[in-house]
């Protein structure tokens, strides 16, 4: 295999428009099921919110490709933080959405996007991180929690009622 690059998404391809939000409806089936991941959000809507982050002054989405090829992606950006969210600069880093295409998985390619995703954070000014995630998701907790985040909240799903955690963790102990 060639090797793999991290770079941002070209918004003059909407092939890769269109690969970022097929991802994000897979990571919807994966994690609430086929019927649930598929009326939740839909694909128009789905690529709208890719180029939200894309037109968004501070977020950005990576892609993660070998040669032209994406093998996975991940959306970035700056959050504030609520009323009962106590931080200093009073923004998140939120990764929306990351991905990483079954075929490739098991090649360390969602922990370099993590490592970006910070890396891009850092850059942005941003001193924490965080994540939602289904409570059913273990392989994507167990990649956060070993890149030291930790569950920070708990709560039901807005669309499905399902069981949801927060992963986080600040950037400055890293």
């Amino acid at each position: 295999m060639s090797t793999l690059r991290l770079r941002a998404l070209n918004p003059g391809v909407p092939s890769e428009i269109e690969r970022v939000a097929l991802g994000m409806q897979a990571t919807l089936i994966e994690v609430e099921g086929e019927s649930i991941g598929r009326a939740l959000h839909s694909l128009d809507w789905l690529r709208q919110r890719v180029q939200w982050h894309l037109d968004h002054a501070c977020a950005a989405v990576w892609l993660a490709v070998v040669d032209d090829e994406v093998l996975g992606h991940s959306l970035v950006r700056a959050e504030p933080a609520s009323p009962e969210e106590p931080l200093d600069e009073g923004l998140w880093g939120l990764i929306t959405t990351s991905y990483v295409w079954s075929a490739f998985r098991r090649r360390g390619i969602a922990r370099q996007l993590l490592l970006h995703d910070e890396a891009w954070m850092r850059d942005q000014g941003l001193s924490h991180a965080r994540t939602w995630t289904g409570a059913n998701n273990g392989p994507l907790i167990a990649l956060y929690e070993r890149a030291g985040y930790a569950i920070a909240q708990r709560a039901a799903h807005t669309g499905s009622g399902r069981p949801m955690v927060c992963l986080a963790r600040d950037l400055r102990l890293a």
